[in-house]
């Protein structure tokens, strides 16, 4: 099998692996059964996927080079899983992988955070810890890439105020195909590899540390309860995921809102808290304890777990648009959570400072809203709270829409996010599955 799916751009040394899981679908497979996807323009036509979608064929023929040959001789290098045929990432097949959801309640901030975090991640990584973090499938990235620009370079003027869209119940990062006869929409991971860089000073370690990154996003009322069914099962991720991350605005509830007014010796000047400023600040009509509840009960069931059962997969609670409520955190520092130590010759985690961070915001949260805090820990093995923000700074109030609403605008050149790579690098270290080394307790002194 090995020859048939290698290239020339893959390291001789890495071995496929013998099976995989479609990030669309979770179908386990072996190797040897992976579908590929026709080239000629001429082979249009798939059973599952529809007219428009080229066709997906399991090869028998193969040109020199190892490249699989379609039914008009055209050498083809896509993948696709053998039972929903749809494209699976090509590293995938030779690195360890690594899922992770993001969840949350509608407006709860998941396209900026989602954007601002890769954003960061694809700076941080080459720098400060000598790995490549980068697109394992550009066409399956399209649309946060364009997050990506909009939210931080703004297309051609970054001064010119901006707002991404919020994620649709339906679209491009879903996808419809037949499983067991039946027309399903499937949620469409974002894939990313990390690999090491030349520099990078563990070279004999280069295969342990390469990962795919398969993320999901999510429109938020797909956690509502009853959106999950046979036919849609776009949030099915979270059962088979190794970390979640769940995202709760503090803006939403109106006990923090209360606390900001009480805290705050002078006027607020956020719509998303001070709602005289004006403003069209979307909120979700659910209870974000509610959300949560319903995530737990998805995971549970898909699962088999009991209901007094835990769940082992780690969960990160990410409190969102920290600038907006920062002096309740009462933090006394918030300093990056990596330095270089003595015994290592690049960048280590720092666990302890973020597991310090938590504790003080797991107090706050039991003073403002204890039964959120029960409902995540009475279910979940390892809760850990990190805050953030995607655009480290308050929104701007535009002009009124069509419509008469004046909607909630960032201007790029600054947006300054906080901690956004945190909930990453923290849900692989609680996963076990590291790509960056850790601090010692010592060394994290």
């Amino acid at each position: 099998m090995s020859s048939t799916i290698s290239s020339s751009n893959t390291p001789s040394r890495m071995k496929i692996k013998p099976q995989i899981s479609c990030p669309h679908c979770w179908h386990q497979f072996p190797t040897d059964q992976i579908l590929f996807i026709s080239e000629s323009p001429d082979l249009l036509g798939d059973l599952k996927l529809g007219d428009v979608e080229q066709l997906r064929f399991l090869p028998y023929r193969f040109d020199l080079g190892g490249a699989a040959l379609d039914a008009h001789g055209i050498a083809c290098h896509k993948l696709a899983c053998p039972n929903c045929h749809l494209q699976v990432p090509r590293p995938l097949l030779y690195t360890p992988s690594f899922f992770i959801s993001i969840a949350g309640a509608p407006a709860s901030g998941k396209s900026y955070f989602f954007a601002s975090m890769i954003w960061k991640l694809r700076k941080i990584m080459p720098r400060d810890f000598y790995m490549n973090f980068t697109d394992a499938d550009p066409t399956m990235n399209k649309r946060i890439r364009e997050y990506e620009t909009k939210q931080f370079t703004g297309n051609d003027d970054p001064n010119k105020p901006v707002a991404i869209e919020k994620t649709d119940i339906q679209g491009d990062i879903y996808s419809n195909t037949l499983i067991d006869g039946h027309l399903t929409l499937l949620a469409q991971p974002f894939s990313f590899t990390i690999s090491p860089l030349p520099t990078y000073p563990f070279r004999n370690k280069a295969e342990l540390v390469s990962q795919t990154v398969c993320m999901y996003d999510n429109a938020g009322e797909s956690f509502l309860p009853g959106a999950d069914h046979a036919t849609q099962p776009v949030t099915r991720h979270l059962a088979a995921s190794d970390a979640i991350l769940f995202l709760f605005d503090p803006t939403q509830d109106l006990r923090f809102k209360n606390a900001c007014k009480q805290e705050y010796k002078q006027p607020i000047n956020d719509p998303q808290i001070n709602s005289s400023l004006g403003g069209n600040v979307r909120r979700s009509d659910t209870n974000q304890s509610t959300v949560l509840t319903e995530m737990i009960a998805r995971i549970k069931a898909h699962t088999h777990l009991a209901y007094n059962e835990k769940i082992k997969v780690p969960l990160i609670i990410v409190l969102t648009k920290l600038d907006a409520w920062f002096q309740l955190a009462k933090f006394p520092h918030y300093k990056k959570p990596w330095k270089q130590a003595k015994n290592i010759p690049i960048n280590g985690y720092n666990i302890s400072r973020v597991e310090d961070y938590s504790l003080i915001l797991r107090r706050l949260l039991l003073d403002l809203i204890p039964d959120f805090v029960g409902i995540a820990e009475s279910s979940v093995e390892k809760v850990t709270y990190i805050a953030v923000s995607a655009t480290g700074s308050a929104p701007e109030v535009g002009e009124p829409d069509k419509d008469g609403k004046r909607p909630l605008l960032y201007r790029p050149a600054n947006i300054k996010p906080i901690w956004v790579e945190v909930p990453f690098f923290h849900a692989q270290t609680m996963a076990g599955k590291y790509c960056v080394p850790l601090l010692s307790k010592k060394a994290d002194k």
